[in-house]
This record gives structure tokens, sequence and C-alpha cells, in this order.
């Protein structure tokens, strides 16, 4: 008799915890968005379920989670992600024995290399430039946010270099540059980032400088006169 009312009551006591357990409508996410930066990169998405009132419950749910494709992301059962390319993917969670998913947005960025709006540039003694920009690219070549290159001039007695703000103020934030010729000479100047390093060729000239039809410097006055001597002395030769 007495094993029949312990049994009855530890039902009752089960019954009474099972109707006082909150019943889920939805799940939420630790993060609006889970960013995986460089390769290999690894995090893990938490979740968790949510009563009518917008409540967390935060104890007897247990999650499953899954990422239709694997060219971005990698997801594990338990909610581990890892990165395999850059862009952007969605990762599906679900909670055991109920019909209830929602998804989270995770987001890969690989800074791969580094890409600069010129190659080569002139500049005059005391001249300014600030249209010269940097910008950190993907594996895929495609534009990184959020990643900003500082500048470094290899000779800066030639040019001097100051990081200044994107004036453009654009969507697409690059590393702008405001770089100044000192004296006529040639040297390079170049965005870095975490191991990554692009060169532009800069040339400086003298105002008194004279230039050839391609820019390139013209030799001394008294120079020019030995070479036309050369060259007459050589034509009467023949």
């Amino acid at each position: 008799m007495k094993s029949a009312i312990y049994g009855m009551t530890g039902f009752m006591i089960l019954a009474v915890v099972a109707a006082c357990s909150p019943t889920p409508v939805g799940i939420k996410f630790e993060k609006d968005m889970y960013v995986l930066e460089g390769p290999d990169a690894e995090d893990k998405i938490v979740a968790y379920g949510v009563d009518a009132d917008g409540n967390k419950i935060t104890e007897g749910l247990n999650y499953t989670f899954f990422c239709e494709k694997r060219d971005i992301v990698i997801s594990s059962n338990d909610g581990t992600i890892k990165a395999v390319a850059s862009g952007e993917e969605t990762v599906e969670a679900e909670i055991v024995g109920y019909d209830i998913k929602a998804t989270v947005k995770i987001r890969v960025k690989i800074p791969t290399d580094i890409e600069v709006s010129h190659e080569k540039l002139s500049l005059w003694v005391g001249q300014v430039k600030k249209n010269v920009a940097a910008w950190v690219v993907s594996e895929k070549g495609a534009y990184v946010e959020g990643y900003t290159p500082k500048w470094i001039s290899a000779d800066p007695t030639i040019v001097s270099v100051k990081d200044i703000p994107d004036p453009t103020r654009g969507k697409m934030q690059k590393s702008y540059v405001e770089m100044k010729g000192l004296k006529s000479g040639d040297t390079t100047i170049s965005a870095v980032f975490e191991g990554m390093e692009k060169e532009i060729t800069v040339r400086v000239y003298r105002e008194d400088e004279e230039l050839d039809l391609s820019g390139r410097r013209k030799p001394p006055v008294e120079e020019q006169e030995k070479e036309t001597k050369k060259k007459k002395k050589s034509g009467k030769k023949r």
C-alpha cells in the first residue's frame, strides 16, 4: 500500500513539474550574426528557446544544428561552425522533440591580399596627393570590410606618408594616404596589413627639371650637348 502511495506521489510530482515547465514557441540566438575571421576559424552557435512571453528557457531543451551547403561554413550537430571560404551562409537550429526551427547568419572573412588604386605615381617636390587608396580582398578577390591597411614609405626623405580617413565615406571603406614629395628621387610606398604588402612606385621631380614626352627626366644640358656632339661625329664617319 505504501509503495502504491509513494508511486502515486512521485507521478504527481512529475506531472506538476511538467505542467510548470515552460513550453517553447521559438528560438533565439546569442548573436544576430556569427563572424569567422581567417582560414579554419571556429566558433560555437548558442541558441535558446523562448516561451510565449519571450522569456528565455535555459533548461530542459536540446538543440541540433544543420547547414545544407558546406562551401562557406561547416556546421556540426552541436553548433560548432568552421570557416571554409569567404562569404555568407545560414545555419538552421531546431529544438529536439519540437517542430520549432530558426536560422542564423554566418559570415566568413578571410583576408588574402591587398589591392591599391595606383601602380605608379609621380609628384613634384612639395606636391601633396590624397586620392591614393588600398583595401583588403578575400581569396575570391572580393572586398572584405573591416580591415584597413597602414601606409609606409621606403624612403621618407623622398616621400612622406600619413594615414587619413576615407574621404568618400562610401559603402566600400578604404584606407587612404596623404603623400607629399619632399625631394627628387625614386622610391616606393606600401600598404601593409597582417603580413601582406602591396607597393606603389613613386617618382618625385623638382620643378626645374625638364621632362621628355614620356615623363622621364631629361639629362643635364651639358650631357645633352655631349650626346649631340657624339651623334654628329658618328654621322661624319659614316
